[in-house]
């Protein structure tokens, strides 16, 4: 039988719109590793597990793919890569518009960084989150157009969509990041990590960014998107905030 790893070892990925500038740094970033790949008119597949990859490596591969959008983790030695699904995408945008829609609504400031990579200082951990956002410490970066490692905090939440097997696991990343709390999807189920001081996540009802909104309400809102369409999902979770945050 396959273990999860040699499966992961051979899959692989596609990322397209690569200039032929592009590929050679790449190449140039993981050389060493000796990837498997095949380069075509922009379309560049490798591996999706690349092992033995420095932090420099990862570094310089960060940079040759600035443009990119690559949901990736990094923990030191290991480079996962993975091509997200329709449902994982889904989820991911409902979600944002969530945390959007009620933040406006509400007139609680924000700044929202997408699935900018995270990483630490030296580049020994990196990753790419579904979505980040600042909330508490907004104000710390505002009009900050670059995220810059061990200079600005990471951000204050972060959105993590899990619909399938990875071989890295993410929440140590993040830790080691420093993110302070993770709204997690997995397994049809939504639950809030906040980062205790042993460096390590807690399962937590409720999430310190609002502390109105408990992992079951996002839960409950979320499962109406089978049942109805997105604008409705959010007029609903929006009344519900207005509601649920003057009490």
């Amino acid at each position: 039988m396959m273990t999860a790893q040699a499966l992961h070892d051979d899959q692989y990925v596609v990322i397209c719109g690569l200039s032929p500038a592009a590929y050679v740094q790449v190449l140039e970033a993981v050389g060493d590793c000796h990837p498997r790949h095949t380069y075509d008119r922009g379309a560049l597949e490798l591996r999706r597990v690349l092992r033995g990859v420095a932090p420099e490596a990862y570094r310089k591969l960060l940079d040759a793919l600035s443009e990119h959008y690559l949901r990736h983790t990094y923990d030191g030695w290991t480079l996962e890569m993975m091509t997200p699904r329709k449902d994982h995408e889904w989820i991911k945008a409902l979600l944002g518009r969530m945390i959007e829609a009620v933040a406006f609504a509400l007139e609680i400031p924000i700044q929202s960084a997408g699935s900018t990579t995270l990483s630490t200082d030296s580049h020994d951990r990196g990753l790419q989150p579904d979505g980040s956002y600042y909330v508490g410490r907004e104000r710390e970066v505002r009009g900050n157009d670059q995220y810059r490692p061990g200079k600005d905090p990471p951000p204050d939440l972060a959105i993590e969509v899990d619909v399938t097997s990875t071989s890295i696991p993410r929440l140590p990343v993040y830790a080691r990041i420093g993110v302070p709390e993770i709204w997690r999807y997995e397994d049809g189920k939504v639950r809030f990590y906040s980062l205790a001081e042993s460096g390590e996540y807690d399962e937590s009802p409720r999430s310190g960014a609002f502390p109105f909104i408990a992992a079951s309400d996002i839960a409950r809102f979320l499962e109406l998107r089978h049942k109805t369409d997105e604008n409705s999902v959010i007029r609903a979770i929006v009344d519900w905030a207005q509601d649920a945050s003057s009490r």
